[in-house]
């Protein structure tokens, strides 16, 4: 049961960073507002979290690893979509300030799930 409420917590993260990289696109319908701002980090940290208290090391791992790449892909999204505007490929940006936020949010928590993915369990 905690495994689903995780994975429903971290999914809901997900969306508030999606949500916050299509707002300057004008993609969505207003503004993202300060609560997005915030859980974005947050949940995305509380639920991965919450599944990791209660799964399998093996379980972790492969949530790990795909959380990692969902978010690595939101901060390559966030870059691209800075990249275009700046050269005037894409209408300007209302408000660029998300598209950071989600570009360093997505890579260091990204960054950090990929790296964790990476290591190998110790034999001692």
């Amino acid at each position: 049961m905690l495994f689903l409420a995780g994975g429903f917590v971290l999914s809901l993260g997900i969306l508030s960073g999606l949500v916050l990289l299509l707002a300057p696109l004008g993609l969505t319908g207003g503004d993202p507002g300060l609560v997005l701002w915030v859980t974005f980090p947050l949940l995305c940290l509380i639920g991965f979290a919450v599944i990791a208290m209660q799964a399998r090391t093996s379980e972790v791992r492969t949530i790990s690893l795909a959380a990692s790449a969902v978010l690595l892909i939101l901060a390559l999204a966030s870059v691209g979509a800075i990249v275009l505007s700046a050269a005037s490929i894409i209408g300007p940006l209302t408000n660029a300030a998300s598209l950071w936020f989600v570009l360093v949010v997505s890579a260091i928590l990204g960054s950090l799930g990929a790296a964790s993915f990476g290591r190998q369990p110790s034999e001692a």
